[in-house]
């Protein structure tokens, strides 16, 4: 069936369900997303927004822009027994609203599955994650507890009481100058083409990354020449498999130094280098880089153009 609402379509528990959503009704702007129309925790009401119930649960997060490659999401959702209570929950940067039980025999439902569809007829398996994006932590902190209500209306007006002021996410780094608050959205790829990949902007920036006493960085180290391609395919090559360069700095420098020095840093100011690593054994987690199975704590983070040395 197409994206539309799925209360008629949800008749007797246990039924599986495959319900197709158009590339378009997948951005942040869809008004479904926008104004969380979503009732639930894991299992949700029939008549809660498919795409926000695939944010809620990590599946798949709206941009403001669609990746052009995606042509649709394909969620499989299985009817499941009214509930006495849909709990409300944070995730993924969506807050669900909460619910009492479902009347006049209408079910819930829970997904079971999710996979992007793109315009050349791959299938791409998405995975739920709860905490894809870290919740943030609120500088006011109004009542947690949650009542259930059976009026829309005055649920929409409770909330409105407890607005919440998210918290800063800039830092001053070691050299108190103003860097980005490490977030895992800083350093996920940006959708489905290779160019949006975090793995390839790295062939252009270099990511510098601080725990509270020490700085990393993090290059690539395929060479590109000046029109940007990797050294070797201008003549008809195959491309090279990209290799990473991680590091500690010796010594945090202001970035108008960094700059005079070159970016990436030269060797003889990095110490503990690991040269020649490939993708897949650099992982970013919520609040830590990890590189052939070593966690190391971060807190902020700065991208920066290569350059060569002044």
């Amino acid at each position: 069936m197409e994206n539309e609402l799925l209360t008629p379509h949800l008749k007797e528990v246990g039924n599986l369900l495959e319900v197709k959503i158009p590339a378009e009704c997948c951005a942040s702007t869809n008004q479904h997303v926008k104004s969380r129309q979503l009732w639930g925790t894991d299992a949700y009401t029939s008549d809660s927004d498919i795409v926000a119930v695939l944010a809620h649960l990590g599946y798949y997060l709206p941009g403001v822009s669609i990746p052009p490659t995606l042509l649709e999401l394909r969620a499989t959702i299985r009817a499941t027994e009214p509930s006495e209570t849909f709990p409300s929950t944070s995730r993924n940067g969506i807050r669900s609203r909460s619910w009492g039980a479902l009347r006049d025999g209408n079910l819930g439902y829970e997904v079971e599955s999710c996979k992007a569809m793109t315009v050349d007829g791959k299938a791409i398996e998405l995975h739920a994650d709860a905490n894809r994006i870290p919740t943030p932590c609120p500088t006011f902190f109004p009542n947690t507890v949650e009542s259930v209500v059976h009026t829309r209306s005055s649920r929409d007006n409770d909330e409105r009481k407890k607005r919440m002021i998210q918290q800063v996410t800039i830092q001053y780094n070691l050299c108190n100058e103003p860097w980005l608050k490490y977030n895992i959205a800083a350093v996920a790829d940006q959708g489905f083409k290779r160019s949006q990949w975090t793995s390839a902007r790295l062939r252009k920036e270099t990511l510098y990354l601080e725990s509270h006493s020490t700085r990393y960085e993090l290059s690539c180290e395929t060479e590109l020449d000046e029109e940007g391609v990797p050294v070797g395919m201008a003549d008809g090559g195959e491309a090279p498999e990209d290799t990473y360069r991680w590091a500690r700095c010796n010594t945090p420098l202001p970035l108008e130094n960094v700059r005079a020095l070159g970016v990436p840093l030269p060797t003889s100011e990095l110490s503990d280098v690991q040269a020649g690593l490939t993708w897949d054994q650099i992982a970013f987690g919520l609040n830590f880089v990890e590189v052939k199975g070593v966690q190391t704590k971060v807190v902020r983070l700065q991208y920066l153009p290569k350059m060569e040395a002044d």
